[in-house]
């Protein structure tokens, strides 16, 4: 064996083409249990802005291992898909999770983050932006509020049937949901 230090990381990205990665590249990342973010096709990207000429029709990928993983076994995990050879390790992955539609950079083209592909559980919204646990918080509070239930029981029966997009945040808050749900009824009743 080498002494060749890869490195080591959790988060690793890379690019897949349009037209040379396999047709089943999807199905191909779902089966490997790994959580991965895909940005939308990135087909309006300028290559050369004297001459609008576009670059090739590419994704950007972030796939997120549950513990670090060597360089090699990223390599590896990347190379089923023909894209470019070199990968990253990302320290921090908000940063490229926001590359993904171009979040932080108006003059490039901009994608919707309703198109980035979420794989195995992966949560671009959670990943890219801040403030969503403050924005699920207060989301919660507003059901609370408009729907006035009784207690955790009925909320988690409330965003099964009405918000979906809240149910993990409900079942990782607990106390903050039943806290939500007492002072609700608390101040009903001094009021």
């Amino acid at each position: 064996m080498g002494t060749k230090n890869y490195g080591k990381g959790r988060y690793w990205a890379g690019l897949i083409y349009q037209d040379s990665c396999p047709m089943d590249w999807e199905e191909r990342m779902r089966f490997s249990g790994l959580q991965i973010l895909v940005s939308p096709l990135h087909d309006s990207d300028i290559a050369d802005p004297k001459t609008g000429e576009l670059k090739k029709p590419h994704r950007h990928v972030i796939a997120m291992w549950s513990n670090t993983t060597t360089k090699a076994n990223a390599e590896k995990f990347f190379a089923q898909f023909n894209g470019p050879k070199v990968i990253l390790r990302l320290e921090s992955p908000r940063g490229m999770a926001r590359y993904l539609v171009h979040l932080d950079d108006p003059q490039k083209a901009q994608y919707s983050p309703r198109d980035v592909i979420e794989i195995n559980g992966a949560d671009w919204r959670k990943l890219a932006l801040t403030n969503g646990s403050k924005d699920e918080a207060m989301s919660i509070v507003r059901v609370v509020e408009d729907e006035g239930p009784d207690g955790y029981f009925t909320l988690l029966k409330i965003c099964q049937e009405k918000h979906k997009e809240l149910l993990d945040f409900t079942t990782r808050q607990v106390v903050f949901c039943r806290e939500v749900i007492w002072s609700y009824w608390h101040k009903l009743r001094r009021e």
